[in-house]
């Protein structure tokens, strides 16, 4: 390696600008040239030295030709075998003996008795030519450096393959084929295709003279000599090639509680069971959202009907809005610790699923003043803590569970999970809560070296959650968004009318047509929302048929408009829509009862369950009684007065037709 040390001509760089030392003081002083304009400073050694412990000098590279000279093996002495190393001390004896001589003499008189010397000491028996032994004087009197003697048995040989360039070509073209076919082509299958190749060519170039065939051996030894980054692009393709060899950062850093949120989707790895009739009903699909800064979950929402717009929003407000203790189903089993976290984000971190990039969410966001931001396709690690977190639910959670599928297929065995299943919805939703409280919140996050309860107490002290004005604001604005033109029939939204006095109010105010901005809830079409063109708060408008509508989910009234459109019936009444209703009611009871677990899942979709409505029950919605909203009339108000939003009364049930 090279050193540094104060002699003349030494050249090295002092803060970044070249210098070098012209001569050397007896009383400790150095004068130094520096290079660019030849200006002479004359500095102490002590000073130089200093600098150089600090960093500030170090030794100017060689030019190229004496670069070349110096070229020597730098790794450490060990990792050469100890033939190598022995021809080193056998060199770097003779070169001892010669320095020892200090006599400028170098004729081959002069320099055979020593090496001869040298050689009955050593016991060495093909001793050296006296310029051969000059030779290693001047590599080590360049370098300074023992390292330059040791043999470089590596730099035999040509340096460049010895085949054209067309086989190389061919030969890499045949490799991309035979792995595009199979990730697992073997060597043979690599030489069928480059014969084939050769062979084409020599064809379609018979003018001029044809290709040589090298062996299957020389074809192996090319491709051993491609990097394994190229040979893993050519099986894997590109993108898992640098996936594979990507270099793991430190990621995203937040310095805040709800700075940065993530949120993403997992199917759960465990089967759960109706309480009624213990029937398997599948795997339900979890969303969840978790804080970056604390690696607390800040809400989460369980449902059969998988990743959805609907999912999406049910996590959104129930990460927003303060957690309410869940009902202890299981009462030997209390949740001890309190869940703290609430509060709107900042930014939310999500991939491109098409219920992230919704309109839905978009309006949500931005009437919330949330920030969104989407990863780069296919490249999961922007945001790695929230993989990272749904991983750790199903391994150490639902794994331990009764009833697990299991990540891989193969890891069941003779483990039947559909005859160990016995948890409920409901019983889950509490399990999971005491999981996520009492352990995951409470044990040692390593990646932030403290528990996630502890780091979001911790940045509470320095930043209050906030919340939206009022708990019906969250109502009014996280579900499905959509724009519909208000008529006199009122709106239409999925099959289902809405019309009250406040649309009338709006209506009379713009006229017929208007576009008004609808917000609707995926799990009760009982009412909407609806803004006006120049409204700055929405108001209610209840569906025509409220008895239809109240508690029905969009999936649910999904079924019934297929049913209905089926039978092909133009006009529909209150009686075609309730027999509809409890037409589905009917078939999802079969269906719960159905050997297939398929069919199950299904039937717990369109019953609406959820982590929100764990005993949802269809045929509990139709036959409750429903009661609509009887409004307070209205006085007229001043013409600059703002629409005010309708005023709840009091209540009366609804007849039945």
């Amino acid at each position: 390696m090279q050193r540094f040390c104060l002699r003349k001509n030494l050249a090295f760089s002092w803060n970044g600008v070249a210098h070098r030392v012209e001569r050397l003081q007896h009383n400790g002083e150095a004068l130094i040239e520096r290079i660019r304009d030849g200006v002479l400073l004359l500095v102490a050694k002590e000073q130089l030295l200093k600098d150089y412990a600090s960093g500030a000098i170090a030794v100017t590279p060689p030019t190229e030709s004496v670069r070349t000279a110096l070229e020597k093996f730098s790794r450490p002495l060990d990792e050469l075998p100890e033939q190598v190393r022995a021809e080193a001390k056998r060199r770097w004896s003779y070169v001892q003996e010669f320095m020892k001589s200090l006599s400028p003499q170098t004729t081959a008189d002069f320099l055979a008795p020593l090496i001869q010397q040298v050689a009955a000491h050593i016991g060495d028996n093909a001793p050296p030519s006296p310029t051969t032994l000059y030779r290693w004087y001047l590599r080590y009197r360049v370098s300074r450096d023992t390292r330059s003697l040791l043999p470089r048995f590596d730099r035999r040989g040509p340096k460049t393959s010895r085949q054209d360039q067309i086989i190389l070509d061919l030969v890499s073209g045949a490799a991309a084929e035979a792995f595009k076919a199979s990730p697992l082509a073997t060597m043979s299958a690599i030489y069928t295709r480059f014969v084939a190749k050769v062979a084409d060519l020599n064809r379609r170039t018979l003018h001029a003279a044809p290709v040589h065939l090298p062996s299957e051996r020389t074809v192996y030894r090319l491709l051993a000599k491609r990097h394994v980054f190229e040979l893993s692009t050519l099986r894997e393709g590109s993108r898992l090639a640098n996936n594979r060899f990507r270099l793991a950062g430190a990621g995203e850093r937040s310095t805040d509680i709800l700075e940065r949120v993530e949120i993403d989707h997992t199917p759960l790895d465990l089967f759960l069971i109706d309480e009624r009739t213990w029937l398997p009903l599948g795997r339900p699909t979890l969303t969840v959202v978790q804080d970056h800064f604390s690696r607390m979950p800040l809400g989460y929402y369980l449902s059969f009907g998988g990743p959805s717009v609907a999912a999406v929003m049910g996590a959104l407000r129930h990460a927003i809005l303060p957690k309410i203790p869940v009902t202890q189903t299981l009462p030997q089993l209390p949740v001890n610790s309190a869940w703290p976290c609430f509060g709107v984000p900042d930014v939310i971190v999500m991939d491109n699923g098409l219920e992230f990039l919704s309109q839905d969410l978009e309006s949500v966001a931005f009437d919330l003043g949330i920030q969104l931001i989407f990863c780069p396709k296919r490249e999961p690690w922007f945001k790695g803590r929230i993989e990272r977190y749904l991983k750790t639910i199903n391994y150490f959670f639902a794994h331990q569970l009764p009833g697990t599928s299991f990540s891989r297929y193969h890891q069941r065995g003779d483990y039947d999970p559909l005859k160990h299943a016995l948890i409920t919805l409901g019983e889950f939703k509490h399990i999971f809560e005491k999981w996520l409280l009492d352990i995951y919140a409470q044990s040692l996050h390593k990646g932030i070296a403290t528990t996630p309860r502890a780091k979001w107490d911790e940045g509470a002290l320095r930043r209050e959650p906030t919340l939206p004005a009022e708990v019906q604001m969250i109502n009014r604005r996280i579900g499905h968004v959509t724009e519909r033109s208000l008529r006199r029939d009122g709106i239409r939204l999925d099959g289902v009318r809405y019309n009250g006095e406040a649309a009338n109010q709006i209506l009379r105010a713009y006229g017929v047509g208007v576009k008004v901005r609808v917000v609707s809830d995926a799990e009760d079409l009982g009412d909407i929302e609806i803004w006006g063109p120049e409204s700055q708060t929405p108001v209610s408008v209840p569906a025509v048929h409220y008895a239809y509508a109240k508690g029905l989910t969009k999936l649910q009234n999904e079924c019934v408009q297929t049913q209905l459109r089926e039978k092909g019936r133009a006009a529909v009444d209150i009686d075609t829509l309730q027999q509809a209703k409890y037409a589905i009611a009917q078939s999802v009871q079969s269906l719960m009862l159905s050997r297939k677990q398929r069919d199950r899942r299904k039937a717990a979709a369109i019953r609406g369950m959820s982590s929100n409505h764990p005993q949802a029950d269809l045929l509990q919605i139709i036959n409750t009684p429903k009661v609509r909203p009887v409004r307070k009339a209205r006085t007229p108000a001043a013409a600059n007065e703002s629409m005010p939003s309708p005023a709840y009364m009091s209540f009366q049930l609804t007849k039945k037709d």
